[in-house]
């Protein structure tokens, strides 16, 4: 028998909790699509949870129950674990004993009414629209290198791409004139992005004077868009480096991360009158509520300057 997620249900002849563990891990791959990395993070949570119950001495599904699983939380609040992890680490048992209990390895889901809420998130960090200018305009540096780096920065700031998508960029799917660039997102899904004159400007001019030079380091003849210095494609942590360092010079403070130039883009498009819809389907977003966090850091920067200019604030 085959349930709707597609996972042969074995409703005959227990397994083991790790079992169950490989078998979700499987099913985020390859039904789901999940990227490496988000189910990196899934295997993470879950094998906190697995040496929770080594501890008590539990390897039975059907032993767990919802009063178990509030005290595998509490146990991580206890072991000095931020809120945010442990919510986190809900959220997945909840979609762990969700998919137990959909291809009957369990009768019930002892995780329905598990909760654990965040107080007091933080909105996330975003530059002003003058510090954006600052760090996308760039430096004057006419290398390679630096032609390269105008691009990148241009680039994240301008689409709200994540950095995975940047680095993932083929030639071919790049339209100059449209302003348009081809991106595959979290679970492969794919999106357009669009650019704007500076962006297009800059990525023009990388891929014109800066890119053959960089591949010919290594006489590199593949497709990737983004190159390191020494001609091979560029990886999110070289573009973190890139980012980073720019932002030290040109805005300086702390630096800052590829992640904080997709915030902004959100924040200043909401900010400038966008709707939540089109911010969500540009940023790619498979669910509203992921964007409407930045509704939430809208009003904030309204109320700073209500209180900041209201004589009667």
């Amino acid at each position: 028998m085959t349930t709707g997620n597609g996972v042969s249900n074995e409703a005959t002849g227990r397994l083991s909790t790790s079992q169950q563990v490989g078998e979700f891990l499987d099913y985020l791959v390859r039904v789901r699509n999940l990227s490496p990395h988000t189910v990196a993070a899934y295997r993470r949570d879950l094998a906190h949870f697995t040496d929770f119950l080594d501890r008590v001495g539990v390897d039975d599904l059907s032993r767990i129950d919802h009063r178990m699983l509030r005290s595998f939380l509490a146990n991580q609040q206890t072991r000095g674990y931020a809120r945010s992890t442990v919510a986190r680490r809900s959220a997945c048992l909840r979609a762990f004993f969700h998919f137990v209990t959909e291809r009957g390895a369990i009768p019930s889901d002892p995780s329905t009414t598990l909760t654990f809420p965040v107080k007091g998130r933080r909105l996330p960090r975003f530059l002003t629209e003058p510090e954006a200018d600052s760090l996308a305009s760039g430096s004057d540096e006419a290398s390679d290198l630096g032609i390269r780096d105008r691009a990148i920065i241009e680039l994240l700031y301008a689409t709200g791409m994540r950095v995975g998508e940047l680095c993932g960029i083929r030639v071919a799917d790049i339209d100059l004139e449209a302003g348009v660039i081809r991106v595959v997102g979290k679970g492969n899904r794919e999106r357009v992005v669009l650019a704007g004159q500076p962006a297009v400007r800059a990525l023009s001019e990388y891929l014109e004077r800066a890119r053959p030079v960089l591949a010919r380091e290594r006489a590199y003849d593949g497709d990737a868009v983004f190159l390191g210095k020494r001609g091979a494609p560029i990886d999110p942590r070289q573009v973190r480096r890139v980012v980073d360092r720019q932002a030290r010079v040109l805005v300086g403070g702390d630096g800052l991360s590829p992640h904080t130039l997709r915030h902004t883009f959100a924040t200043h498009l909401l900010a400038n009158g966008a709707d939540l819809r089109s911010v969500q389907e540009l940023l790619g977003h498979k669910n509203i509520a992921t964007t409407q966090i930045y509704t939430h850091v809208t009003r904030a920067e309204i109320r700073k300057a209500y209180d900041s200019s209201h004589p009667r604030a």
